[in-house]
């Protein structure tokens, strides 16, 4: 196999780089931006076909940087015809990305037509034609991004399994224990999902099995701490703990004690915002890309 600047072969260089695009991708979409552009629509003029308008409707202002999401659409697309073939996953991505893109495009021009206030000169006639064309296009995309989630988290869970493997084999343990707080963080972030569990019905999860999650996550955190302010290992991996990674982790542990908490006390009045589940979702994503991002800094303090 050819060989890169940094030692990688060129071969393993593309795995990483699509795996990198196929994480972006689904995180976007699992708390992460694009889905937050989707509450915040459906939030404010609802799921029904026909658009809902507050009587005291005044504004509206959709996420920002939807460039942005369309570039990390198009960067998982591409590479979803190179290898390695990730199988299933790669026909449902190939399927989804069109489904997003078009979803994106109708978000672009939503945004537009709120921030510009054309719906005042014509009275929300095209604001109604945008939500009937935004639901019917979320009701495409919704069963083509299941499909996705379905056949790529397979993909993700052998892989970060066999990451894993790898890092305990070679003592390398605080790279271990990162990976291992990620999976951590995800696995209750999944668990939820799979629960249908969100800020309004956060009381009926059962507070044991989330106690198994949290604690799982916790002590690998305290690992990872532990083994991160060795000296020794730290040189020995070539390791750093960036900011960024310190900070999320530390947002990701904060949030998942406001829910242990709200479960255990069943009293919810401290999730304030009512955002407690968008908001773990959202610190989750951030910590994965601290730590994508923690894994490519080769320096040591």
């Amino acid at each position: 196999m050819s060989s890169s600047v940094n030692g990688a072969s060129v071969e393993e260089e593309h795995a990483a780089a699509k795996y990198s695009a196929y994480i972006n991708l689904n995180n976007m979409m699992t708390g992460g931006m694009f889905d937050r552009a989707i509450e915040s629509y459906t939030d404010e003029f609802g799921m029904s076909e026909e658009i809902y308008i507050r009587e005291d409707f005044d504004s509206f202002t959709s996420v920002p940087g939807l460039d942005g999401l369309v570039k990390t659409v198009n960067t998982a697309v591409d590479r979803a015809a190179g290898e390695p073939s990730y199988g299933a996953a790669d026909e449902a991505l190939i399927q989804l990305g069109p489904a997003m893109l078009d979803l994106l495009d109708t978000m672009e021009e939503i945004s537009n037509y709120y921030r510009d206030q054309s719906y005042i000169e014509d009275q929300f006639h095209r604001g109604r034609e945008l939500h009937s064309q935004f639901i019917a296009q979320y009701y495409t995309y919704e069963p083509l991004a299941d499909q996705f989630y379905n056949d790529f988290d397979e993909i993700a869970a052998q892989q970060k399994l066999k990451d894993l493997e790898t890092l305990k084999e070679q003592d390398f343990l605080i790279r271990y224990y990162a990976l291992s707080v990620v999976m951590r963080a995800q696995d209750i972030e999944k668990a939820f999902f799979e629960a249908e569990i969100y800020d309004e019905n956060i009381l009926d999860y059962n507070v044991e099995e989330y106690r198994v999650l949290f604690d799982r996550l916790v002590d690998d955190a305290n690992q990872f701490m532990d083994y991160a302010e060795d000296p020794k290992r730290r040189k020995q991996e070539s390791w750093t703990t960036l900011p960024e990674m310190d900070g999320a982790l530390q947002e990701v542990i904060g949030a998942s004690t406001d829910i242990l908490t709200i479960l255990e006390t069943r009293d919810t009045s401290i999730n304030i915002d009512n955002n407690m589940m968008s908001s773990y979702f959202s610190q989750v994503s951030r910590l994965i890309d601290a730590y994508n991002y923690n894994i490519r800094v080769d320096r040591v303090k």
